[in-house]
């Protein structure tokens, strides 16, 4: 039997959610547009809530399989992008972009850079509109 390869792993949305998040939140005092800032925002806490996402996804498949202290060391390596996610979405919500600032700033730490050579091409259309699409949906999109 052939080894199916997937090229959309979930370590590669990872790290490409991780690059986007640096991206958006990389020079956010540049931003002089309160509504290009709360989209930035808007986007790191939707991207962070995804990375949350996706790392409960993996440590579930671990733990079908028996790997019962690998998934609970990811989740604890991982615990952050869902807290930060709250920590940015919850003032946003509130209309409380300075506090949702600082919140997205004291992420910037945990946020490496991707190398060049494998940093995925963001730019402001990815996060364009993404504080209307919190405002209009914040259930379906912040979560349970």
């Amino acid at each position: 039997m052939a080894r199916i390869i997937r090229p959309d792993s979930p370590a590669r949305a990872r790290t490409s959610l991780v690059a986007g998040i640096h991206t958006a939140l990389a020079d956010l005092d540049a931003a002089a547009n309160p509504d290009a800032l709360g989209d930035r925002i808007a986007y790191a806490g939707l991207a962070l809530r995804e990375l949350q996402r996706s790392t409960e996804r993996t440590a579930d498949a671990w733990e079908r399989r028996g790997y019962w202290l690998k998934a609970d060391q990811f989740r604890r390596e991982w615990g952050w992008a869902g807290q930060g996610a709250e920590a940015i979405l919850t003032p946003l919500l509130r209309d409380d972009l300075p506090a949702a600032q600082a919140a997205a700033s004291a992420l910037l730490p945990r946020l490496q850079p991707a190398p060049a050579a494998s940093a995925p091409k963001i730019s402001v259309k990815h996060w364009t509109g993404a504080l209307a699409r919190l405002k209009t949906a914040p259930r379906a999109v912040h979560g349970p």
